[in-house]
């Protein structure tokens, strides 16, 4: 392997680090604001008395055979 192999991988390297830890920030900040969002909710009192949705099948059966022209 060349000397200009090495030095291509190498700086490969280096952008493929630099862009995970830009998508790794970005993601840490996302997280923060939601969780700090749901917080000031909660604080607001949002999250209390929330309904219990039971989730049930009611309603006509789904027929899971599918009829289509045949060859």
């Amino acid at each position: 392997m060349g000397k200009a192999a090495k030095e291509h991988r190498r700086k490969v390297q280096a952008r493929n680090n630099k862009l995970k830890n830009e998508k790794d920030k970005v993601q840490k900040l996302q997280k923060e604001f939601i969780m700090n969002m749901i917080k000031k909710e909660q604080e607001k009192g949002m999250f209390e008395n929330n309904q219990t949705i039971n989730p049930s099948i009611d309603g006509p059966a789904i027929d899971t055979i599918i009829e289509g022209p045949s060859i």
